[in-house]
């Protein structure tokens, strides 16, 4: 089985900043300091006693990693309501057209766990390889050697190696850019992904679109930002940010968005159900902050508009009506609503003026028979404020002109405030009797008093929106299309353009006289006149590496790109090549090589979701057999009894990938693989982690497991009766009898793993830390050692998610900033 994703303080120095006479730095640390040690009060903590030791010697006190080179990086408001040697290899070269583009040096953030000895500061050396912490050894009196010093703090053992040997794991390269290595199909005529803009906005020129993309799966789309600095002529993709320099977490959905003259601010909600902010200077640059502490769970933000002062929103929460205010779009001040209304849907605000839009319940009293009933019924209104939300008054809008219903949209256009009703005019009397239906537009210069000011053909609005350079309108049109109309100043009207109908608008604005739309059209996300396609970095194609696995002179990778499954091959793990089979709509998720050939298994998406098996004598040609129905399998193994694949309560065994046969499982198997004897299989039973081993790959015995695990397994390997087996955090399981027993051991402080392999001397684990990507080593799964790789952290999220040894060279894929990336690796011990 083979590892798959699961579903400064100061920079350290190298010898060059350390005291020029390094000899005697190391006469120094060899012979003086162990007395220095061994002389200090038995009061001094042993940090205390190191750090005057190391002074004494004339040294500083250092804490960080390495420095490196940064690499550079590509910079609903509206609606209407309704295998390699072990020694060390060269440096990568520049790479030929068919080879990968190494991934270019990075800053590296500190690594809290790093201590170091460094002398004073210089300048900036050249960029070098991590330190190699010393071998652990007990801190005794006396006994320091010239090739490092242990220090013992806290119950945990540091090792400080000497400063002219600080390459620590010799002839381990970095990941290399993997884009073109497992490219996506050149024959696709879908990206894969669902795109879709939520919101949009203008200032002056500025248009700002906002929206999502991802694999469709909630949770784990990502929040994107569209701007055009020319009235929406050209767009380019906005820099995303977080607030404190981590990479931004997916599953956020920016809603709302407005700003000009400097300051900008969108609103949203993340996949925890909470409300999220972003700002921007620029609306070139967006930065997202953590969560406001005006905004609670229950609360629906329905609208956002700039104000002389800062930013307005409005909403709903429990039944009533609310309002936020900020100076800056970062600190939020709640305001519960206005008396009596039910909730706010849309707010305008023009100089002091702010003036919102929402429904109330109003008592009618209607005469049945002889008898006066009262009841409550739900109305719209218009209230405007003066003083900053803190006072709110009611306006009404009168019926004129033909109009009638509720208000539908409010802007501030050409002259003021402004919103439109349906309106209709009958003439004619019976057989002749004729009803014309348009729009109507009332307009206030001050929010306060307001007039029919024209009316425009048309009926159905669907949005409506303007700014002070026109504005504009959507109403319906023949055979499911939609038509846009604008004006200039309210009074006449002119053909805007048609919306077809698959688009589902989400936004309208007009940005110095031109109209932009933004919506949804299918799975992909919509601008009006605008090919998203031909916007740098605004459409990307669905990739996905899963899994890797391993034989003799062959390795295969399988995953998805552009919606279909993909496999790709590579004889020295180097040069990869997709593999041809009938374009297939899913997801491979594993893949395994035993003695009848190669096995890769996932799910068909579409219409029809179901299993998806694919089979190859030699991993090139691949054949769809037929296989079961029933759950997907989500992972597969080759043993002693044949070839096993489990999903969602379910096991199959072939010993010749034709036929299968089927056997029960209690739980919901992540991923299985075989011991020397047998099989294993871990996941869980709803949140709680599971084990699971079986002697033929049919009949599954659950195992024991360790208390104080809190989230199910994802990831299994076996070398030869030992396991290792890891879940959503630093915890690591170990069994060393083919599963019957497990020990918890850990990882590592602040690591998530996300991989884990089998090689020729023990083990291999890719996790994560923080935004960074590690990787460790251990000769039996009990104690781990992290691994210096260079390249695996910098300015966004690096991420290791698939793991196999190629004899005694390691793979892994994983990404880099959402780009794809490929290690390989000398296997390390």
């Amino acid at each position: 089985m083979t590892a798959r994703t699961p579903e400064q303080h100061e920079a350290r120095r190298t010898a060059e900043d350390g005291p020029a006479d390094s000899r005697h730095v190391r006469r120094r640390l060899t012979f003086g300091v162990a007395g220095d040690l061994a002389d200090m009060p038995a009061a001094r903590s042993p940090w205390q006693r190191a750090y005057e030791a190391w002074r004494s010697a004339g040294l500083d006190w250092g804490h960080g990693a390495p420095s490196r080179e940064a690499a550079p990086r590509p910079a609903s408001r509206n609606a209407v309501r309704a295998e390699s040697p072990a020694q060390a290899p060269a440096r990568p070269r520049p790479p030929a057209p068919a080879q990968p583009k190494p991934v270019r040096p990075r800053p590296v953030k500190p690594d809290p766990h790093d201590v170091l000895v460094a002398g004073p500061p210089k300048a900036r050396p050249r960029p070098r390889p991590a330190m190699r912490s010393g071998p652990t050894r007990r801190l005794r009196a006396r006994a320091a050697v010239a090739a490092g010093l242990a220090v013992v703090a806290g119950g945990a053992i540091f090792a400080v190696s000497r400063g002219d040997d600080g390459r620590a794991e010799q002839g381990v390269p970095g990941p290399v850019a993997a884009d073109r290595l497992f490219a996506p199909d050149p024959a696709a005529t879908s990206d894969g992904l669902v795109q879709d803009l939520t919101t949009i906005a203008s200032a002056g020129g500025t248009v700002v679109a906002a929206g999502t993309e991802g694999d469709g799966v909630p949770g784990r789309e990502r929040a994107r930002f569209l701007v055009s600095a020319d009235a929406g002529r050209s767009w380019s993709l906005a820099a995303l940010r977080s607030a404190d320099g981590s990479a931004v977490p997916p599953g956020d959905t920016p809603r709302l968005v407005d700003g000009g003259t400097g300051r900008w601010a969108a609103l949203g909600s993340s996949s925890a159900g909470g409300v999220t902010a972003w700002t921007s200077e620029d609306a070139a640059t967006w930065t997202r902050r953590p969560p406001a502490a005006g905004f609670t769970p229950s609360d629906q933000v329905n609208d956002l508009a700039r104000t002389g002062q800062g930013f307005v929103a409005v909403g709903a929460s429990g039944g009533r009506a609310v309002a936020w205010s900020s100076a800056d779009g970062r600190a939020w001040q709640r305001v519960d609503g206005i008396p009596g209304v039910i909730a706010l849907d849309r707010v305008a605000a023009s100089g002091n003026a702010v003036v919102v839009h929402g429904t109330y319940g109003k008592r009618v009293t209607q005469k049945r028979g002889k008898k006066k009933v009262t009841r409550t019924v739900r109305t719209d209104g218009l209230w405007r404020s003066t003083d900053g939300g803190r006072t709110w008054a009611l306006v009404g809008v009168p019926q004129a002109q033909g109009s009638y219903g509720p208000a539908k949209g409010l802007a501030v256009g050409p002259g003021g405030f402004a919103t439109v009703r349906e309106g209709r005019r009958t003439t004619g009397r019976k057989k002749h009797r004729r009803t014309t239906r348009f729009g109507v537009l009332f307009t206030s210069a001050d929010g306060g008093r307001w007039q029919a000011a024209g009316r425009f053909g048309g009926a159905g609005i669907e949005r409506f929106d303007g700014t002070p350079s026109g504005l504009a309108v959507i109403v319906q049109g023949a055979k499911g299309a939609r038509t846009v109309l604008r004006s200039t100043d309210g009074r006449t009207w002119q053909p805007g353009g048609t919306i077809a109908a698959p688009v589902r608008s989400s936004g309208l604005t007009v940005a110095d006289g031109k109209i932009a739309v933004s919506g949804r059209q299918g799975d992909d996300g919509y601008l009006f006149g605008v090919d998203l396609r031909t916007v740098p970095g605004a459409v990307h194609p669905e990739r996905s590496v899963r899994s890797l696995a391993a034989g003799p002179g062959l390795s295969v990778a399988v995953g998805s790109t552009n919606g279909n499954a993909a496999i790709w091959t590579a004889p020295d793990g180097r040069a990869w090549k997709r593999a041809g089979f009938p374009a297939t709509a899913g997801l491979l998720l594993d893949t395994v090589r035993g003695g009848r050939g190669w096995l890769a298994v996932g799910r068909v998406s579409g219409t029809s979701p179901g299993p998806l098996a694919l089979t190859s004598q030699d991993g090139l040609t691949w054949q769809k057999p037929e296989f079961p129905a029933g759950p997907p399998p989500v992972a597969a193994a080759a043993g002693p009894s044949g070839y096993v694949a489990v999903g969602t309560g379910v096991a199959w065994r072939s010993t010749d990938l034709r036929t299968w046969s089927r056997a029960g499982l209690d739980g919901a198997p992540a991923d299985v693989t075989a011991t020397s004897r047998a099989y294993a299989a871990v996941g869980g039973r709803g949140k709680v982690p599971a084990a699971w081993t079986s002697p033929d790959g049919l009949t599954w015995t659950a195992a024991k497991l360790p208390p104080g695990l809190t989230a199910p397994l994802t990831q299994v390997a076996a070398k030869g009766d030992t396991l290792v087996a890891i879940a959503g955090g630093a915890a690591a399981l170990v069994s060393t009898d083919a599963g019957a027993t497990w020990t918890r051991r850990d990882l590592g402080p602040g690591l998530t793993a996300t991989a884990i392999a089998a090689t020729p001397g023990g083990f291999v684990a890719a996790a994560s830390a923080k935004d960074d990507a590690a990787v460790l080593t251990s000769p039996d799964g009990m104690n781990w050692r992290r691994v210096a790789v260079p390249g695996l952290t910098g300015p966004g999220e690096q991420r290791l998610t698939a793991l196999t040894a190629m004899g005694s060279t390691i793979l892994a894929t994983g990404t880099d900033a959402d780009a794809p990336i490929l290690l390989r690796a000398p296997a390390l011990r």
